[in-house]
């Protein structure tokens, strides 16, 4: 019974430190367009080239896919409505893209409540 009772510990301890979450930040987003974009969009960085590549082959996504597509469209929306003003006080003479959303980071303090809220999260660090 006392080695059952080891072996138990033992096992316990490892199963939590197989399942923690490793410490220093949120866990990885989970990436639900992974099999369609290596399948259809392999060489495409992230960004508008790839979102255009994923729209062009639509039909043959997956419903999960499909979903989260919906989704960042939404949220996209939600955020142009939002950070309008913003942009066209801070931002008016900046090119959309990359550098369009770091100058509204750059402001981060100046932006109006509803702006800072839809401001999406920094992307990963990708080294």
């Amino acid at each position: 019974m006392n080695l059952f009772i080891r072996y138990s510990a033992i096992a316990l301890l490892f199963a939590g430190s197989v399942w923690a979450q490793p410490a220093g930040g949120p866990p990885p987003r989970e990436d639900k367009c992974r099999t369609e974009r290596e399948t259809y969009c392999k060489d495409m960085k992230h960004g508008p080239e790839l979102h255009r590549c994923l729209e062009d082959n639509s039909s043959k996504l997956s419903a999960t896919c499909k979903a989260h597509l919906a989704e960042m469209k939404d949220r996209h929306e939600k955020f142009k409505a939002a950070c309008a003003d913003d942009e066209s006080k801070y931002c008016k003479n900046v090119d959309r893209g990359p550098a369009h959303m770091k100058c509204l980071r750059e402001n981060e303090s100046k932006l109006s409540a509803a702006c800072k809220a839809a401001l999406p999260p920094p992307p990963p660090d990708r080294r």
